[in-house]
C-alpha cells in the first residue's frame, strides 16, 4: 500500500527472495537488479541493492588484517571489562631439569643383605619394581640443565636453583619455603616445650578473638602474644591455610562471660627450653617466638643447603610445595614404571660390586636373575645315590615345584635344599626348581607336562620325532648328562 505522491515505499513490490533461490526458480537475476535501481528515486532512503553478497572486493583490495585485541581487553555494553581468564603463561612452568631414578642407599643395603643370606634366584626386574613401588626407597638425582645460548661460550650458570633441608631432604626452589619447613619441623630437635603455670592476665579487655573453625578462644587482639597464638593455631591445626585465609575465620566476641572464660583459661603457658634443660633449676625459659629467633640465628645456617644437584627421595619430592618439582618427580617415576631401565642399570652395578651373580633364563635374551650362589656342575659319580637321584629328577622335570616331588623317597626335599645351597640346583623365588645350565629353564612353558613338546616345537621337530630323538641322546648315567653340559654351567654376567 502506498501514498499517491510515492513518498512511502510499497513493501509488497520488493522481492526478498535470495539470488540463489531465484536462479533455481529460473528468474533472471540481472533483470531483477536493474529493476531495483529505481528504489533511490522513490525517496525511501534504502541503499542501492546492486551490491549483493557475492559482490565482494577482490582479495588484494581488502584491508590487511591487523593484530586483534586480547579477549580480556574487550568490554561489554555495560562498560565493565570481562573477568580475565587464566592464561597459559600465568601457570607455573615445568622445571628445566634432568631426573635420574636410583635406589635409595639404606633400602639398597637391606636388599643386598637379603640376597647375600639367601640361595634363591631373584628376578632383577622384580627387585626394580620393589623400589619403584615404595617412594621412600627411590632416590631422585635432579640436575638443572645448562642455560647456554646458541653460538655462545658455555657458562656455569643454570636456570634452576634448589634449597634443601639437610636434616630430612625437604627441598624447594624458594629459600623461604625451606626456612619455614626447618623451623616448623626441626625446632623440637633442639628445644623442649613445657607447660607452666602463670598468673591470669590483668587489665580490661573489650573483646576476645575466637577461632570460627574450632571455637578456641585466641585472646584479645591487642595483647603481645596474639600473633604468636594465631601462628601456632595455623601450624598445629590448619597447616594447609595461609595466615590471611585463617584470619578471615577469626571472630571478635564482646560478651563479658566469654572474656572471663578466656582469662581463666590463660593461666597455663607453653615455654621452650634448650634440649635437655627443661627440668633443670634456673634454666632459661623462652616463648616460641624467642626460641624461633634463637634457632634461626644459631642452628638454621647449618641445616639450610643449596645443592647444585638435588638428591631427594621420591616420597619427599612429592610433598614439596613446588608443583613443578612434584611434576618432574612424578613424570620420572611413571616413565620408569613403564620400563625400569635406569633402576635395573643402577641395581646391576650395585649387585655386581657386591660380588653377586647374574644369569639369564631360557636363552640369551631371557629374563635376568641375580643370586648369591655360584652355580656349578654336580658330580653324581662321587655323590650318594639319594643326591644323584634328586639332581636327576630336577633335570628331567624343569620348573618343578615341591608338590611334584616323589613322596616315596625319604628326605627328598632335604636333598633338594642341599643341592640348592651348594649351587647344583637353581631355586627361583616363585617356588620352582631347575637344573644348572647356561640358561636355566624358567616359566610355565618348561613344565613337565608340556615343556619338552614346546621346546621341540620351537626347534621345528614333531612330538613323535622329538621323543625318538630324546631316547637316542638320553644318557644312561647321571654323570654323562652332567658332562654333556659341563662347559655351559657358568652363569652369564650381564653387561
Amino acid at each position: 500500500m502506498s501514498e499517491a505522491n510515492g513518498s512511502i515505499l510499497d513493501l509488497g513490490s520488493i522481492d526478498f527472495t535470495p539470488a540463489w533461490a531465484k536462479k533455481e526458480a529460473g528468474v533472471n537475476v540481472g533483470k531483477v537488479r536493474d529493476q531495483g535501481s529505481g528504489f533511490r528515486d522513490q525517496g525511501s532512503g534504502i541503499r542501492d541493492q546492486k551490491r549483493t553478497f557475492g559482490d565482494k572486493k577482490p582479495f588484494g583490495e581488502r584491508k590487511p588484517f591487523g593484530p586483534k585485541k586480547p579477549f580480556g581487553d574487550k568490554k561489554p555494553s555495560g562498560g565493565k571489562p570481562f573477568d580475565r581468564r587464566p592464561r597459559f603463561e600465568d601457570r607455573p612452568k615445568p622445571l628445566d631439569v634432568e631426573v635420574k631414578v636410583l635406589p635409595e642407599t639404606k633400602a639398597l643395603g637391606t636388599i643386598i643383605r637379603k640376597l647375600q643370606s639367601d640361595a634363591h634366584a631373584y628376578k632383577l626386574k622384580d627387585l626394580a619394581y620393589f623400589f619403584l613401588d615404595n617412594p621412600s626407597s627411590v632416590l631422585l638425582k635432579i640436575t638443572p640443565k645448562k642455560n647456554t645460548p646458541v653460538h655462545s661460550t658455555p657458562t656455569p650458570s643454570t636456570s634452576t636453583a634448589f634449597f634443601q633441608c639437610k636434616a630430612c631432604g625437604f627441598a624447594s626452589t624458594k629459600e623461604e619455603d625451606v626456612i619455614e619447613h626447618v623451623v616448623s619441623a626441626h625446632l623440637a630437635d633442639y628445644y623442649d616445650s613445657k607447660e607452666i603455670e602463670v598468673e591470669p592476665p590483668k587489665g580490661n579487655f573489650n573483646c576476645v578473638a575466637k577461632c570460627g573453625l574450632s571455637g578456641v578462644l585466641l585472646g584479645p587482639p591487642n595483647i603481645h602474644e596474639f600473633n604468636a597464638v594465631v601462628k601456632e593455631m595455623i601450624r598445629t591445626k590448619y597447616p594447609d591455610m595461609s595466615e590471611v585465609q585463617y584470619r578471615a575465620h577469626i571472630e571478635m566476641v564482646r560478651d563479658a562471660d566469654t572474656i572471663e572464660e578466656w582469662r581463666k583459661s590463660a593461666t597455663k603457658k607453653t615455654m621452650f627450653f634448650a634440649k635437655g634443660t627443661a627440668d633443670q633449676e634456673g634454666a632459661q625459659a623462652l616463648t616460641r617466638e624467642q626460641a624461633e629467633g634463637e634457632f634461626k640465628r644459631n642452628v638454621l645456617p647449618s641445616l639450610l643447603g643449596t645443592p647444585k644437584n638435588l638428591m631427594i627421595t621420591a616420597e619427599v619430592a612429592m610433598k614439596s610445595p613446588v608443583k613443578p618439582l612434584q611434576w618432574a618427580a612424578n613424570d620420572a617415576l611413571q616413565a620408569e614404571r613403564r620400563a625400569p631401565y635406569n633402576m635395573c642399570f643402577a641395581l646391576r652395578g650395585a649387585f655386581h660390586h657386591r660380588k653377586l651373580k647374574f644369569f639369564r633364563a631360557n636363552d640369551a635374551r631371557g629374563q635376568e636373575f641375580v643370586t648369591n650362589v655360584e652355580y656349578k656342575e654336580f658330580d653324581a659319580e662321587h655323590a650318594i645315590p639319594e643326591l644323584a637321584q634328586a639332581a636327576k629328577f630336577v633335570a628331567e622335570h624343569p620348573c618343578c615345584d615341591k608338590s611334584e616331588f616323589p613322596q616315596d623317597v625319604p628326605d627328598f626335599e632335604k636333598h633338594i635344599e642341599w643341592l640348592v645351597t651348594t649351587g647344583h640346583v637353581v631355586a627361583f623365588t616363585n617356588g620352582v626348581f631347575s637344573a644348572v645350565e647356561k640358561f636355566p629353564k624358567y616359566g610355565p612353558q618348561w613344565k613337565k607336562r608340556g615343556g619338552k613338546a614346546a621346546e621341540a616345537k620351537a626347534e621345528g621337530v614333531g612330538v613323535g620325532e622329538e621323543k625318538a630323538k630324546a631316547e637316542e641322546v638320553r644318557p644312561v648315567e647321571p654323570v654323562e648328562k652332567v658332562e654333556e653340559v659341563k662347559d655351559e654351567t657358568a652363569p652369564v654376567v650381564a653387561e
